[in-house]
């Protein structure tokens, strides 16, 4: 007897938990998970431990930054990112009490809660500075470095979590968008267009060229494998610069068409939650189904002040199955394994400096 071929797109919408709007997780506290001074003391705790017991920042286990009371919730937290909404908020955190090397220590132990880091550039940083480093000559830098505007995009992880430590004098506003509903909306309003987008889109990899790879690559922005829809929005800025590449595929007009409404869903009210980041937050977001943005913003001019997020890309060892066509960016994508990330030239690192050259 044949075997039955999974159909290449979903019949129907796809709804569930993840296909949330902007008033329905407006009516709801769930995904966030709020310190108290009891919390902030047991994280003090396992800091100090993890010193006693010689133990470097890359060297920390999640067991060993041990958080009795705090781990029931951060359970409950990784499930929402994992299997609900698809994202969620650690708030309260007091960045202002703790030098440098201590907060990537702590934004470590608790990252390591919810999932395994990979590398996130090149250069092999385990965690990122999102920071504006101005023009310099010689940069190939991405876009999370400058001050400019990011269209909705996921990366390359199970999970992208951000921590902020210091936000912009003006504008820097957090926005996300569930992948699913908007998926589901452009069902809707454009069934002809929607399976353009379950069609590689062509992309620039900016400089950062596995072995044996094209400067270029395609990638569906959704998927739908064993049962369930994967989604992966490139910066559109990506797609746009792929015209340096004369032997690049060019993108068809259909598929500008779904792209440019795919990108003004996500803008909608209904569908975009804005969140302005508070020095002492931690965002997690599930790449695959939940997509995020920046506004553009003005820096203060002391350079202490300056916006500062730090950045984790994390692996979840239980995390979903994906399909083939995720390895022409992720290279690995075998489940329990730290997939993901980027390949590097140098051994993985934790930069203490946020100016440090990420992709120079």
């Amino acid at each position: 007897m044949e075997q039955r071929r999974e159909p290449a797109m979903p019949a129907g919408p796809v709804g569930g938990s993840a296909a949330w709007t902007v008033p329905q997780v407006m009516m709801r506290d769930d995904w966030i998970c709020r310190l108290s001074d009891s919390d902030v003391a047991e994280i003090d705790a396992a800091v100090a431990d993890s010193r006693a017991r010689g133990l470097a920042i890359t060297e920390i286990e999640r067991d060993d930054f041990p958080l009795d009371r705090l781990t029931a919730r951060l359970g409950a937290l990784r499930a929402q990112i994992r299997s609900g909404l698809g994202f969620g908020y650690i708030k309260g955190l007091p960045v202002w009490r703790y030098d440098r090397e201590t907060l990537l220590r702590i934004y470590w132990g608790l990252g390591r809660h919810i999932g395994d880091p990979v590398t996130q550039n090149r250069n092999g940083h385990l965690i990122a500075h999102v920071i504006d480093v101005g023009d310099r000559a010689g940069d190939n830098k991405r876009l999370t470095q400058s001050n400019a505007e990011l269209c909705f995009h996921a990366d390359s992880c199970d999970v992208v979590a951000l921590l902020c430590i210091n936000r912009a004098r003006e504008g820097g506003e957090s926005m996300i968008v569930s992948a699913v509903a908007v998926h589901d909306e452009m069902m809707r309003r454009r069934p002809d267009l929607l399976p353009e987008l379950y069609k590689p889109v062509y992309m620039d990899r900016r400089g950062e060229v596995p072995d044996g790879k094209l400067p270029w690559f395609g990638m569906p922005l959704f998927t739908w494998h064993r049962g369930q829809i994967n989604g992966y929005a490139p910066i559109r800025q990506y797609v746009e610069s792929l015209v340096r590449f004369p032997d690049a595929p060019r993108i068809s007009n259909a598929q500008m068409a779904a792209l440019d409404l795919f990108y003004e869903i996500c803008e909608e009210e209904e569908f975009c939650l804005r969140l302005q980041f508070e020095p002492g937050d931690i965002q997690f977001l599930q790449n695959h189904v939940v997509f995020h943005s920046r506004t553009g913003f003005t820096d203060w001019d002391e350079a202490e002040k300056k916006r500062h997020l730090m950045r984790l890309w994390l692996s979840l060892p239980d995390g979903r199955l994906l399909p083939d066509s995720y390895a022409e960016k992720w290279i690995n994508i075998e489940r329990g394994t730290r997939r993901g990330g980027v390949p590097t030239m140098t051994p993985p690192v934790i930069p203490l400096d946020p100016m440090a050259r990420a992709y120079g």
